[in-house]
């Protein structure tokens, strides 16, 4: 028979006021986790549309309108240049562009999406944990307001 350790919960005495400020500023890191999650999620989206934009677009000239904006309100006349496919630009970040074609293309965005998808996980993780000691902490809390209130009666 083997005996495995467990490991022993660590004991604080913390103050009222240290908890009170510590589930605040759980609540806030939250906060800021949360919108950096949607500010990831969303270049996400934008990425993973131009992506497949991309990978489906024809290579056939033609003509038509192109919208400039990300609500669609304008839309200008743009013609399709034969080749197209080998004459693109790709935002590499920082105001810095590559001339290259399709694959490569295709290949640069797919690799971003994978770092976005990382650091999506990373920070979600991040949330999860910090939700579990804010919930922990609440239901801590509570007790103890009505413990508080128990004894006042």
């Amino acid at each position: 028979m083997t005996l495995e350790k467990t490991p022993r919960e660590e004991r604080r005495v913390i103050t009222l006021e240290e908890l009170v400020a510590r589930v605040e500023e759980l609540r806030e890191s939250i906060e800021v986790l949360d919108s950096a999650i949607n500010t990831y999620l969303s270049q996400y989206r934008e990425l993973q549309l131009s992506l497949e934009t991309l990978k489906n677009l024809s290579e056939t000239p033609g003509e038509g309108f192109i919208i400039i904006d990300r609500l669609s309100s304008i839309m200008i006349p743009a013609k399709i240049l034969e080749r197209w496919e080998s004459n693109l630009l790709v935002n590499l970040g920082l105001g810095y562009y590559l001339k290259t074609n399709r694959e490569k293309a295709i290949e640069i965005l797919t690799k971003r999406i994978q770092v976005l998808e990382g650091e999506i996980n990373q920070l979600q993780s991040r949330r999860r944990a910090m939700a579990e000691e804010y919930l922990g902490l609440q239901r801590i809390l509570n007790q103890v307001i009505q413990s508080q209130q128990q004894k006042t009666r």
